[in-house]
């Protein structure tokens, strides 16, 4: 598995978060097992899909959708539920983005302007993650209180269904509310569709309150 250096370093720094997970649950000798498992399955779900991800903006998103089944594959040799699977998933990445999405929403909060320090801040990491083919980023027009925009493809979603595993998307849906958690007291974030659960796009409305 050759790939960029800092694409390496995302795919190690899951497999660290992971093994602390696993460590946790389950202790130091099978946590350890299962999470030698954890790697085996995530070479294979890379080798099987890699051809999904043909540049470095799709690898990095696509990261995701491996490391997930990958950890379902190895909770299930636990007989682990689809919950426990959700729950695992959501606390690794809370581990890995909730600091920094703190800090963020403090600096935003404590801006001249905030709502518009977060419509700003919001726009740009659009740019950075999502205003590519593998989402196509469609800006909405929500009114002068809220910031809106649509994703009309999933690259997430698309790996997954590859797979045969389609039910994990949602999962990955769940992610977004880490960042909400933390502008909750000031914004209000609402998304009733999404491309996992069978609509043609995924609705992003964040509403000053």
């Amino acid at each position: 598995m050759t790939v960029d250096d800092s694409i390496q370093q995302l795919i190690d720094y899951f497999s660290q978060l992971t093994k602390v997970e696993l460590v946790k649950r389950f202790g130091d000798t099978k946590g350890g097992g299962l999470h030698q498992l954890y790697d085996r399955q995530f070479k294979i779900h890379w080798n099987n899909h890699v051809h999904m991800l043909p540049d470095d903006v799709a690898k990095r998103h696509g990261i995701n959708s491996l490391f997930v089944m990958a950890l379902d594959d190895v909770l299930r040799e636990t007989r682990a539920s689809y919950t426990e699977l959700k729950e695992a998933v959501l606390t690794i990445y809370h581990t890995m983005l909730l600091d920094y999405f703190k800090e963020e929403a403090a600096r935003l909060q404590s801006a001249e302007n905030p709502w518009n320090a977060f419509v700003e801040w919001a726009k740009k990491g659009n740019q950075v993650n999502y205003n590519n083919e593998y989402f196509l980023l469609s800006p909405v027009d929500a009114g002068e209180k809220c910031f809106g925009f649509d994703i009309r493809r999933c690259l997430y979603y698309e790996v997954l269904r590859d797979a045969g595993r389609p039910e994990l998307g949602p999962i990955l849906c769940d992610y977004d509310h880490i960042l909400a958690s933390t502008l909750e007291s000031w914004i209000d974030f609402k998304r009733h569709e999404t491309i996992a659960n069978g609509d043609k796009r995924c609705t992003f409305r964040y509403c000053k309150k």
